[in-house]
């Protein structure tokens, strides 16, 4: 009767041990969800516009980062840690093992990635980085000074979480911007806006010349003030926009 528990509970010992194995193998393939560009804009915005509807009451603001992330061959993970729109300041390279990833400090849910506990995420409350979906589009504006002229600057990319494109002529300053923002707190929206203003002059606060804003989920946008014209389409297999197809009369 002894022999016969010992083995039952031996059984159960070896069964545990293989859900244990399981478990961790389907926290390891889930690292690969990891690779692609993040940023914290959402979380940025949130606690530092000046519109208290929107605005989230904190004395430990975060700062404005965003990771790009690859996986190298040997199943690590090279993150470059950047700051500031369109990631233009590079802070730190580092590379991630798969034991770091496994630990408390990063923690993953669907395309939001929680961050804390390293030195180089000091805040009290993690950093919240939003996988940055990319979209490719095009400006377009009347030039009245040269007569009937349209100047159209096209195959421009930018991200959804706070990227930015400007058009390159000289004497015209339009900038367009996409984001994903949580009106009120708790309506999530995709905001495309327009900007008289060169792209480095643009902080969080600048008022747009116009805006519109749609689902979050969206894979085409635009906005047609007819003095600027501007299209974006989420770059995916097999997307068609104006650049890259022509339509031809059937």
């Amino acid at each position: 009767m002894r022999k016969a528990a010992i083995l039952i509970i031996l059984a159960v010992l070896a069964f545990s041990c293989k859900e244990v194995k399981k478990e961790k193998a389907i926290a390891l393939k889930d690292n690969k969800s990891l690779v692609g560009h993040w940023d914290n804009f959402q979380q940025y915005w949130l606690e530092n516009t000046d519109t208290d509807i929107h605005r989230v009451e904190t004395d430990d603001k975060h700062r404005h980062l965003s990771l790009r992330i690859d996986e190298d061959n040997e199943g690590d993970f090279y993150v470059e840690l950047r700051e500031g729109r369109n990631g233009q300041h590079l802070v730190e390279k580092m590379t991630l093992t798969k034991v770091d990833l496994s630990g408390p400090d990063f923690k993953i849910d669907g395309d939001t990635l929680f961050v804390s506990g390293r030195k180089q995420f000091e805040n009290k409350e993690p950093y919240k980085f939003i996988r940055d979906r990319k979209f490719s589009g095009w400006i377009e504006v009347p030039l009245p000074q040269y007569g009937d002229s349209i100047y159209r600057e096209s195959n421009l990319e930018i991200g959804d979480q706070g990227g930015m494109a400007e058009l390159n002529i000289e004497g015209v300053q339009y900038t367009a911007e996409l984001t994903q923002l949580l009106f009120g707190h708790k309506l999530p929206i995709m905001k495309l806006a327009i900007y008289d203003m060169p792209m480095d002059s643009i902080e969080i606060n600048s008022q747009s010349i116009s805006y519109t804003w749609l689902n979050p989920s969206a894979k085409r946008t635009g906005i047609n003030l007819r003095k600027v014209i501007t299209g974006w389409t989420f770059i995916e297999p097999g997307f068609i926009n104006s650049d890259n197809t022509k339509f031809k009369k059937k």
